[in-house]
Formats: C-alpha cells, structure tokens, sequence
C-alpha cells in the first residue's frame, strides 16, 4: 500500500511549515499600512450617532489566530490590525457595512455585515482566512533564511518530495541527478553498483584537484550537504529516507552560496525534512518493491579464441630469456589452450557473481497534535541489495519530531537514529573480468578448483574459490543526531534563532581472509589466514546565533540576516590485524596465531574547529530591481596559524522584465522573465586537518645508539592559504504560459587560486632522530 499526495494539500503543507519564516514580513508589511490607518480609526469620534463597534477575530484553516492582519472598512481608508491573539475591533456605519481582511499570502476575504435590528447586539465574528496557491518552487531555502525565488538573485533550485519520487524512491541523490543537469554523480566502474559505496558527485564541475582523497575519504570537490539547518554528511543524505523529505534545493552560484562562504566553492545542497501538522492523529505508511538487474551491455570483451590470439601475438607465449626447455613448455601450455577452446570452452566469467536485486522500503509516520505542542514519530526500512552477490545494505531509521509555540517563541527539536549493516563481497568484480575466458569454472567432476592454472610461467587464482570459502567483509554504522531550534518573535519585522546541533557516529568494520584464499599460498602456515577490524567515531557539536529584520517600505523591501556561527569536528580511527587461522569456522581474533610481522596497530586522530560571522542582505525596489549581497568571515584550524580567517563575499544583481508595463500590459503569455548575475569567491575546507602540520612518522626498524628514528611524513606549512574560488555567473530564468513552460539558462566562469595540493615528502629528505 502507498500513500498518495493531494498535490494541493502537499504545498500547503509546505507553506505551512514556511511560515515560520516569512511571518515577520508578513506582520511588519500590514502593521506598517496598518499603522496609519489605526491612528485614523482612533481619531473616530466614537460618541457619533450612527457608528457601532464591531468586534471579531482571524484565524487560519487550522483555527490558529493571526497577528498582524489589516480589516478595513470597504470603501474608505479607515481600518485595523489585529493583536498577538489574532483579535481586533473596529467603528462602523450603523447600516450595512463591508470589513476587507487581508494579510501577505492569503486570500482577501471580503465580510457583510448587515443592519442591525433594534436591541439586538452585535456577536463577535470570526473570519477564516486560507492560504493562497504558491508553489514550492517560487521559494529558495537556503538553510539560513528562505526568500521568495522572484526577488533573488542567485541560481538555485527547488525540489519538492513529490517530483524527487517520480524519479524514483530508492535514493534522493539520484532523483535529483535526474532532475538538474547542474548535479552529476559520476560513473564508477571500479565500483559500479555496489550499494556500499557513496557515489562522486560534483555541482557545475571541479574546483580542486582531480581524485584528491585524504585518509578520512574527504572529497574536496564534494557539495557541502546542509540538513535542516545543519551541515551534514554525505552518508547521511545518501541514506536518508525518501518520505522524510519535504524539498531538496540546489545552491549554484556565489550570490546563493556565500552564505556558507568558505565551505560552498562546489555547491550546496540544502535539505528539509518534513514537520509535524496539527489536528487529528493521522497514521501514514509508504511501502515499495524494486528490482536491480544488471547491465553487461557496456563490457566489450574478447572471447576465449580472440584472447588466446591477442597473447600469442604480445609474445606471452615467447621465453623472456631463451631455452630450448622453456620455449618447448610455453608451446606446450599454448596448444593446451587451443585444444581447449577447439573443444568449444568459451567461458563467459562476467555474469558469475551477479544477480538480480530485490530492494524493498517502508516508512511509517504518526503525527498530530493541536493547539500549542506538535508531534511527529517516523520508522523506516531500506533494503537494497546489489547486483553483485553478498553486497547488501540494510538501513533502520527512526525519528522523533517535536514542535512547542508558546506568545512569541517558538521551540522545536529533531532527533533520529540510523543504524546501518552492510556486507561487500570478498572477492571483486574485477577479478572475474579478469579471468581468461579459456578456463574452465569446475573441473570434469563439477568441482571448485583453487586454480584456473599455476606453472612456472602463469599463475591465476579461480574467483569462484576464493568466494566460496568463509571469508567475509561487513561492517556496521550507528549515527545519531539531534538538531534544537529556538525562535524569538519581539516584533513583527524582527526574529533571534538560536540552534544547536549534535551527530555521534560510530562506524565498525570487519574483513576476514580464509587460510585456504590463494593469497596464502607461499606463506607459512602458521602465518595463513588474516583478521582486520578498523572503528571510526565521530562527534560533531555546531552552534548558531542569527537575527533577521524584514521591513517593507512602499516599493522598497528590506531583508537582513546576521549570524555567528561555531562548530567543533573531531573523529577518531583505530583498528588492529590478526594473522594464523585454524582451518575451519575459526574466524575471530581470539583463534588468531598474533599478530603481523612488523606489523602495528592503526590511530589517526583528526580534530577541527571553526568560527564564522556572517552578513546578508536582499533589497528590491517595486519587485522589478533586486540586489543581495553576502559577506562572511570564517576562522578554521584545518589551515596554517598565520592564516587562521578568511573573508568571502558575493554580489548579485536582478531584474525581473515582467514585472515592467511594456510586458505585462502587451505580454501576458509571460509569467517571469528575469535576469540576474552574481560574482563571489567562496572558499574550500574540504581538506584533512592535519595538512598544515609538521608531523613525523616512527621507524622501529631504525634503532640506534641515538634511540628511536622516526621518518618526516608531511611537512608543516604554517601559511598555508585557504583554497578561493571565483565564481561568475550571468543566468534567465523564463516562464511562460501559465507556467506551462519554464527555462532556466546559466553561464558561469570559475578560477580557483589558490589551489592546495597534498605533496608527498620524498624518502631522500632522510631521517630525523629523536
């Protein structure tokens, strides 16, 4: 069974959760035409036969009242706004009077109230006001503040939860390739499908060196991940639930990124989960089936007879240095092979391993809650099984979602938990690829032979051997997280939010090696056979203090966003191996003969932290010129302590064409036509965080009088600069025909300068002693 949205009832449900954000533009707009007109209303003489007091109170499609709101009289200039409890009264004519009731986002309702007859008193009314019908896509969620997409200037995109799962519910990484052109996942081959691996992935290309990984995996040309409000992880997005989802949207240029300035040079990518609605309990469970079957259609390779004719001709069946004996034996090994495939062996060894995959998701969510306290619980399941046999990966997620309003604040809290067990194949692909196509699998009795063939002159190990025995490669990954927001409301333009966030994650991983793997065939056995187990915790702690101030004043309107922002990142790798196994199901540690030769324990410890202030501000002048402007000064410990902070800073300009009389008074097939460009220098942190430290590396094999020697690693560099990007970009983004038809057109020119890049220390350096 699977829940099917209302598309309409989907984005209310989105502006629902927005208005926590743009409610104090709301409010400042009306209270600011309010203003005046209450200061009119109040000069009424209210002792003036024929005028009675009319009193009422707004409130929204869930009965929640609204602040903020304008009531005016029909006809005149003379009107109200309604208090903290979505209250207000107001002097009409004793006849037949109209109220207009107004409010940014909401349909205008127009009321009657009729005559009334002699003695009868006048009842409080009560006038609903509905939202009206925006779409998600004409806002941009930047993670620090939302901003209608018509008065911004940079290039962004936006993605509700519904078009992601029509491109599939498996994973919302690659819905969204699907999706935007901008956001690649890159092909893999070495990897292909494994569900286990997390893809490369780049937004408008690459800003730093090409397959530049450090230990900790860290890809700096990866796109800064920003869960509700957050930074997140790649493993974190990749696993997330589908039906958490409420939009994904896409951050491109500088003039939408430099909010996060000296992290963003490769894009950000801004998630938000769904939250709680009030009133009745509702229960809602999505479930689905999918199949993976794989694809060979791209492997072009020799058959047995080709590829036999391919060695002759390399000269592999050619003595590297000529005897009478060798060159008699190679012609024996290669008439071997002939008579083998003339008696039509041609082994396809590519679709051994595989096989069809069955991946199956659930998700469960129950929500409620009325008045004040919202709620939310949500369970999910992900299944996904490789095309490559003994590659699995089961994720279990849990959530909790809570929301308390109470006068002018607002608190809300996130908590999930995601556990995750995987298992890889121990023997890859590759190896079957590689396998000749004139070997046999099994031999005439239809047995498993440990080699395809071993002489003096060629050796290769059956594929099938190695993955028959019980040797294994799984491990397991807990993350927990848990994101508190607090909102402070003192006036209708102004609000403080304040946000802590904490991620713990613990990640085991476990490979086992049989002593009868052909890896073990010249060694000694007491030394056959080998245990490896690495562990990987990880702590993360972010704070954020910001205030925003929206003001409209007649064609102009304001936004302004200040914040601090400081996070502490600390993960920690430590693992051992074992070696000398008994033969059998003897495959823990505790069986192990010792461990390596020479062989140490493993402990990398990788701590950073960062400081950031930033500095936002939108300004439209009658919705038709728009500029933003972002400047952002960031501290970080990955980088040398002479070069501790940095500034970023972007620029954007737009104009929206239709919003001028030459278009919407001839043109109105044309829903928006605007023009923007943006240049910024966004920065890159992506690196390990030991890059600017001088560090050494201990060598117990270089005793000496002196004592221990140990060999330089990595030399310091305590001015090492921050990675800077330049970012232009000049786009269009057309509408037409109802919106029918949409075009989003970019150019853009980055130059990163400068550009870091890891050296490795050359063993002539020496050795120095401690």
């Amino acid at each position: 069974m699977k829940k099917t949205y209302d598309r309409k009832v989907f984005k209310r449900k989105l502006l629902s959760d927005r208005r926590t954000v743009t409610v104090t533009i709301r409010l400042f707009m009306i209270l600011l035409l309010g203003f005046p007109l209450l200061t009119r209303a109040g000069t009424v003489d209210s002792t003036r036969v024929g005028n009675r007091e009319v009193r009422g109170k707004v409130v929204d499609e869930k009965k929640l009242p609204i602040p903020g709101v304008s009531v005016r009289l029909g006809g005149t200039s003379m009107g109200t706004a309604t208090d903290v409890d979505g209250k207000f009264k107001l002097l009409v004519p004793a006849d037949t009077a109209t109220l207009v009731v107004s409010f940014i986002g909401m349909k205008t309702e127009v009321v009657k109230i009729p005559r009334l007859k002699a003695g009868v008193e006048q009842k409080e009314l009560t006038i609903v006001l509905r939202e009206e019908d925006v779409k998600l896509e004409d806002v941009v969620v930047t993670g620090i503040f939302t901003r209608k997409k018509e008065s911004f200037t940079g290039s962004a995109s936006t993605y509700s939860a519904a078009e992601l799962k029509t491109m599939g519910t498996q994973n919302i990484l690659q819905s969204l390739k699907t999706l935007d052109p901008a956001f690649a996942i890159l092909e893999d081959n070495q990897f292909g499908s494994d569900p286990n691996r997390l893809p490369n992935m780049e937004i408008r290309g690459k800003s730093s060196m090409l397959g530049l990984r450090d230990e900790l995996d860290a890809d700096p040309n990866q796109p800064l991940f920003i869960l509700d409000g957050f930074e997140s992880t790649l493993a974190a997005i990749n696993d997330l639930d589908i039906n958490r989802v409420a939009s994904i949207t896409i951050l491109k240029d500088a003039a939408s990124t430099a909010i996060y300035g000296s992290k963003a040079a490769n894009g950000v990518i801004v998630v938000e989960t769904v939250k709680p609605e009030a009133g009745k309990l509702q229960v809602s469970y999505t479930g689905n089936m999918n199949l993976s079957m794989p694809d060979l259609s791209s492997y072009n390779l020799m058959n047995a007879r080709e590829k036999l004719e391919f060695e002759r001709l390399a000269g592999r069946f050619e003595p590297a240095s000529w005897s009478t004996t060798s060159e008699v034996e190679l012609n024996r090994l290669y008439n071997e092979k002939l008579k083998v495939i003339e008696s039509g062996v041609d082994t396809y060894w590519l679709a051994e391993p595989l096989r069809v995959g069955v991946n199956q998701k659930h998700s469960l969510y129950v929500q409620g809650g009325e008045g004040n306290f919202l709620f939310g619980l949500g369970a999910g399941y992900n299944g996904v099984s490789g095309v490559m046999e003994k590659s699995d990966r089961d994720v279990i997620s849990g959530n909790i979602d809570l929301i308390y309003r109470m006068s002018k604040f607002q608190f809300s809290n996130k908590f999930s938990l995601t556990s995750t067990d995987y298992r890889n194949p121990i023997v890859a692909f590759s190896e079957y690829a590689a396998a000749n196509p004139y070997y046999k699998k099994r031999n005439e009795t239809g047995t498993i032979e440990k080699w395809l063939e071993n002489n003096n002159f060629f050796k290769a190990a059956n594929p099938l051997w190695n993955a028959s025995q019980n040797s294994r490669d799984e491990g397991k990954n807990l993350a927990l997280t848990n994101y508190f927001m607090a909102e402070y409301f003192p006036t209708v333009e102004w609000r403080v939010r304040a946000r802590l966030g904490l991620t713990y994650g613990n990640d085991d991983t476990e490979k086992f090696y049989s002593r009868n793997d052909t890896r073990f065939e010249n060694m000694e056995t007491i030394k056959k056979g080998e245990y490896r187990s690495s562990n990987t915790r990880t702590n993360q702690v972010e704070g954020e203090l910001s205030v925003t101030y929206a003001k409209v004043l007649g064609k102009h309107r304001i936004n302004l966003v200040v914040g601090g922002n400081v996070s502490s990142n600390k993960s920690l790798t430590q693992g051992y191996s074992a070696v000398g196994f008994p033969d059998g199901d003897f495959s823990y540690p505790s069986f192990s003969n010792g461990y390596p030769e020479n062989g140490t324990p493993t402990y990398y410890e990788s701590v950073s932290r960062s400081v950031n202030g930033y500095f936002n501000t939108g300004y439209s002048f009658d919705d038709r010129y728009l500029m933003d402007f972002s400047l952002r000064t960031s501290g970080s410990s990955v980088f040398g302590t002479s070069r501790k902070y940095n500034t970023t800073w972007s620029v954007g300009l737009g104009w929206n064409l239709h919003k001028e009389k030459f278009i919407m008074d001839h043109v109105g097939w044309i829903d928006l036509l605007k023009l923007r460009a943006s240049i910024g220098n966004p920065g890159n942190q992506s690196f390990d965080s030991a890059q600017s430290l001088l560090t050494y590396s201990f060598q117990y094999g270089s005793m000496n009088y002196f004592g221990l020697g140990a060999v330089l690693a990595q030399i310091g560099n305590p001015d090492l600069e921050w990675q800077i990007t330049v970012d232009k970009n000049i786009g269009l983004d057309v509408t037409l025909f109802n919106k029918r038809f949409s075009l989003t057109a970019d150019y853009y020119y980055k130059v990163t300068d400068p550009l870091l890049i890891k050296v490795s220390t050359p063993l002539s350096s020496g050795t120095e002693l401690t």
